[in-house]
């Protein structure tokens, strides 16, 4: 006998886990693209000195004027990142699974990253508040923009799967009664169906005079 094809499945259910699937590669940019460049003016040194500072999630680029670039390790934004990255994979893992772990902890990457964004940024901001300089010109580089669209679409994630769990198992039968054996119709009995199937229960018809 031919096992019966699996329903479909619904199209709502693979949204949050698809964004929070997404908001993860977005945010893997981040790690290998530059987060800000601030280009600084001196008008002590020789007319035309500039002082090109990029950013990236690693390390600290400099280079003035012509001089030869200069690379030190900056402050290990890759490490926060990449922990959001796991969080967020996990949760979409866990979704998809359909295991109610998923939701929260796809809340608490959301938070996690929004906490890692808003540190970049003020570590960004501060570049561009040098008062050494006479001019500071700061630009947010692709790897910045891309963590803050990652971020967006972690919360849009967040909030497609609260209401899928607060309404989705409970209209669906076979995964409401899924942990119990008690039918939805009436008590378990000898031979009674399994967990998820429908079962009508029949009263006896009532005798006269009753």
């Amino acid at each position: 006998m031919d096992t019966p094809p699996s329903p479909p499945v619904p199209t709502r259910r693979l949204l949050a886990p698809g964004l929070y699937a997404l908001a993860a590669v977005l945010m893997a940019g981040g790690l290998v693209l530059p987060l800000f460049r601030a280009v600084h003016t001196f008008s002590q040194m020789q007319a035309g000195a500039l002082a090109v500072i990029t950013t990236s999630a690693w390390s600290t680029r400099f280079q003035i004027t012509t001089d030869d670039i200069l690379e030190r390790p900056g402050a290990p934004f890759g490490i926060p990142i990449i922990v959001t990255m796991v969080l967020l994979a996990a949760a979409a893992g866990l979704l998809l699974a359909r295991r109610r772990p998923g939701a929260w902890l796809g809340q608490l990457g959301t938070v996690f990253a929004a906490g890692v964004v808003l540190t970049i940024e003020m570590y960004g901001l501060g570049q561009g508040a040098n008062e050494q300089t006479d001019r500071v010109d700061l630009t947010t580089e692709p790897g910045m923009w891309l963590l803050i669209g990652g971020t967006l679409v972690a919360a849009a994630a967040a909030v497609v799967a609260h209401r899928a769990t607060a309404t989705e198992d409970w209209a669906d039968p076979a995964v409401a009664y899924a942990d119990t054996e008690t039918p939805p119709s009436g008590f378990a009995m000898p031979g009674a169906p399994a967990p998820g199937e429908v079962a009508i229960t029949v009263l006896p018809p009532d005798q006269p005079g009753r």
